[in-house]
């Protein structure tokens, strides 16, 4: 494989709704015009939504779904950075799941395979301030592990956060002295110039998850199909104390939208994400905890919805939520 430099490469991180796909979409949008940039989305899922989020940027996007992607000696990364450095962008973004732990990613980064081609530059770790309010955050290893791999940390959604919200943010991110700089955004607006800070953490000073389960080689996830006839499929597993429940959804199935949002709600999911047809149009719905948001998008190929929550469901027939 020629280049011919290293492409800047970027890690952004942050735990389960916190706005990193939002962020990226803000990223590439401002982005400058004459540059190709491309990014390698990984989804604790297995229907990929993020990355069909991703597909109206115009950037090349690589999905890493079903879990962590270092897992399996990273084999699910490797492959996803090889199909994006032969394309030569001009930069690389790379968003884990929320629930990944990001030393073996950082690991994989550094490997010398891979230091031939990518510059990794700034590692940005993304902090929902509400989320400081909760212990079983403050307690998850990879929480805390995003919060040592971090260059920069930014509070995201300060719109919504009380002033002593903030308070706590400062103080919570004194803890991590690595992080040379600090910042507060609304709606995901990341600044350009945090991408060409240099990268100075090292991976020695991130404790390794003792929660975080590799996957066998034998569940290395494939691309997932509608098999012909069918309405939907739906695919699930567990890991790292999370289980995901996501379907692919034949394009023309149409939803009533009450009754679609009705039934999120009353799953009381730590995460939903969804691109789906409904009786008010197509719809980008998006869902952290009970707060459930919705707009207008357009609809690429199949439908998808994808559940990520820390116990077991019934999953649902979805017969009784059409129009």
């Amino acid at each position: 494989m020629k280049i011919t430099k290293r492409i800047p490469t970027n890690l952004i991180t942050g735990f389960l709704g916190v706005g990193k796909t939002t962020a990226i979409s803000h990223l590439l949008k401002h982005k400058p015009a004459n540059e190709t940039w491309a990014v390698l989305v990984n989804e604790f899922g297995e229907i990929g939504v993020d990355g069909a989020l991703l597909q109206e940027s115009g950037a090349s996007i690589k999905q890493v779904p079903g879990g962590c992607m270092c897992c399996v000696q990273g084999v699910g990364m490797r492959v996803g950075l090889n199909e994006l450095i032969k394309q030569n962008p001009d930069r690389i973004l790379i968003e884990p799941t929320g629930l990944g732990h990001p030393k073996k990613i950082m690991q994989t980064l550094q490997d010398e395979i891979f230091t031939k081609y990518l510059d990794v530059r700034a590692t940005i770790t993304m902090i929902d301030p509400a989320t400081l309010d909760d212990p079983k955050y403050l307690e998850n290893e990879n929480f805390i592990a995003q919060a040592q791999i971090a260059d920069i940390i930014v509070a995201n959604k300060v719109e919504q956060a009380t002033n002593k919200q903030l308070e706590n943010f400062t103080n919570w991110s004194a803890q991590y002295p690595n992080a040379r700089e600090l910042g507060q955004i609304s709606y995901g607006q990341l600044s350009l110039e945090w991408l060409d800070q240099p990268a100075k953490v090292s991976t020695s000073s991130i404790t390794q998850s003792k929660q975080h389960q590799n996957q066998d080689e034998s569940s290395v996830i494939e691309a997932l199909e509608l098999p012909a006839g069918e309405n939907w499929v739906m695919r699930s597993h567990f890991s790292d104390g999370y289980w995901s429940y996501g379907w692919l959804i034949a394009s023309h199935i149409e939803f009533e939208l009450t009754d679609l949002l009705d039934w999120i709600t009353a799953t009381h999911a730590n995460r939903v994400k969804a691109i789906v047809k409904t009786n008010k149009g197509i719809l980008k719905i998006n869902a952290v905890g009970d707060d459930v948001r919705f707009e207008p998008c357009k609809l690429n190929g199949q439908a998808k919805l994808e559940i990520v929550i820390d116990h077991q469901i019934d999953t649902p027939s979805f017969e009784t939520l059409l129009v």
